[in-house]
């Protein structure tokens, strides 16, 4: 019995770390659908609110898809870029720090755990965000079109 407690406890904490990053790592589509969710719900939408909260999280997203499509500059893309990663890896901070605070004592270590939860986030955010370069057609601040 203590060993399935123990299975289940990690599996667990791995799949709350799993949607941690995921959703921090998406976090202005994330607060877009959440703000949106509350707004929504708050005004007597009911369980429409989720549909709302999802419709304004994905809108946002694809506005970030055609800024990013549309603009040619690679200094305004990276600021479009950056723009959704600076949050992230605020989330991410805030998400490690607050996880390292279980099960660590020392603010030291919390911070810099924190640092790093913030530096990977932020990367990952940034793969994920940053349009695929083709092959052989440069970066994606820099294309050869």
């Amino acid at each position: 019995m203590i060993v399935i407690g123990l299975i289940s406890w990690v599996v667990g904490t791995g799949l709350l770390c799993w949607v941690f990053f995921t959703l921090v790592s998406m976090a202005v589509p994330t607060m877009a659908g959440l703000i949106v969710f509350f707004w929504t719900y708050r005004m007597g939408a009911g369980l429409a609110a989720v549909f709302f909260g999802l419709v304004a999280g994905i809108f946002v997203l694809w506005l970030f898809r055609v800024a990013l499509a549309s603009i040619q500059r690679p200094d305004i893309r990276l600021a479009v870029v950056l723009a959704f990663c600076l949050p992230a890896s605020i989330a991410g901070y805030s998400a490690t720090a607050g996880l390292a605070q279980l099960g660590n004592p020392s603010p030291v270590w919390q911070a810099i755990l924190g640092v790093i939860g913030a530096a990977m986030v932020g990367t990952a955010s940034f793969a994920r965000l940053a349009p695929e370069a083709r092959q052989g057609n440069g970066t994606f601040l820099y294309r050869h079109d």
